[in-house]
């Protein structure tokens, strides 16, 4: 099993922006030195919680200050983006790393930053998205001039000068595009359907219980199995990677909040107070405000009253010793059949000395003890 970092991040909202992202730089530099393989950078852009609003520009920080890690966006939210600007921006980044770069894609879940974008209802942003992963494809192939015209972006180079490079587009270092991936939160998730008819990386979101990590692969395995563009998902306007049969279990990435310390009680000591159980509360009430808390319960039956910071503490996260938190992957692990990498999530550094131990456990104890 491959150990990365997915980067959402999850700062308080009263601490100082600066030191927030001075820290979240020192954090994939430890990651980078404890062999951790990659790591994925969210975006939003009016959470304070979650304070990074580009993540390609946090990406072109860390790629100079790196020589390994990998690095994923996680995710470009396609609806609030133009997809020419994905595109280059991307390809650029591809560039500079020497093809370090995943590109995860989806359509976002915050409701004021679809009002900072007068966005429409969720299932059109859905409909962007696919159409803008298709244009953003078809842009990283063509050379001018070119005419696509979807239903959302009418894109067009129509008189390039090829004598002067007039109207040419970056290409991304890797060929034909780097890995393509999409986040997954739903059971029966049409994000999760659709990454695998066209052989995306899926991503497991880390705020879902154990059983619906799994459904997510038995979705993913469905997608896989279908002809592209069946089961109510558009065809790619290009020819989509191919699965080649089954899909390979060694491409999923399962994210989990994960905190080891050298005793249990010292990890749920820790993992009750400050800035991790509150991150939580701050979740579960965005939750509420979409509607969506039931994705939270490990059992529908679960009243929403009951959906506390401490329950996700018990139903969601990983905590413990490392022996508790072997324990508990392996679960996670035998319950979903299996997955190649385990993303740890970046919480604040609360105290530092406390999480970089986290870390170095989960590095060097937890993950060399599992398949």
């Amino acid at each position: 099993m491959n150990l990365g970092l997915f980067m959402m991040p999850v700062h308080p909202p009263e601490k100082s922006r600066t030191v927030c992202f001075e820290e979240d730089i020192e954090l994939v530099e430890y990651a980078e030195e404890l062999g951790f393989t990659e790591a994925w950078i969210g975006q939003h852009h009016s959470m304070a919680w979650e304070p990074i609003p580009a993540n390609d520009l946090f990406i072109a920080t860390m790629i100079p200050r790196t020589r390994r890690i990998r690095f994923g966006t996680g995710v470009s939210i396609v609806p609030q983006h133009h997809p020419a600007n994905i595109a280059v921006r991307l390809a650029y980044l591809d560039h500079l790393s020497r093809g370090r770069l995943y590109c995860g894609f989806g359509q976002g879940g915050v409701p004021t930053d679809w009002e900072l974008f007068n966005l429409p209802d969720g299932k059109t942003q859905g409909l962007m998205t696919i159409e803008g992963i298709d244009m953003v494809q078809r842009l990283w192939q063509a050379d001018p001039p070119f005419d696509f015209k979807g239903q959302f972006w009418h894109i067009k180079v129509e008189h390039p000068n090829h004598d002067i490079g007039l109207g040419t587009l970056l290409k991304p270092y890797q060929q034909p595009h780097p890995p393509l991936a999409m986040s997954i939160v739903r059971g029966g998730s049409m994000a999760a359907r659709m990454a695998g008819q066209r052989g995306y990386i899926p991503i497991s979101t880390n705020l879902v219980p154990f059983n619906t990590v799994a459904d997510h692969w038995r979705t993913y395995g469905l997608g896989a199995a279908e002809p592209v563009g069946s089961a109510g998902i558009p065809a790619p306007a290009i020819s989509a990677i191919p699965v080649n049969g089954a899909p390979d279990r060694a491409n999923w990435r399962v994210s989990r909040s994960i905190l080891v310390a050298d005793s249990t009680k010292e990890a749920w000591d820790h993992a009750r107070r400050g800035s991790f159980i509150r991150s939580f509360e701050y979740l579960i009430t965005l939750f509420k405000l979409t509607n969506t808390l039931h994705l939270m319960k490990h059992d529908p039956a679960v009243p929403d009253a009951d959906i506390t910071p401490e329950y996700v503490l018990k139903h969601i996260c990983i905590i413990g010793s490392p022996d508790d938190c072997i324990r508990q992957i392996r679960e996670l692990y035998d319950m979903t059949g299996g997955f190649g990498t385990l993303l740890m999530i970046a919480h604040d550094w609360d105290d530092r000395q406390r999480w970089q131990r986290s870390m170095d456990l989960l590095a060097k104890e937890v993950v060399p003890a599992l398949p």
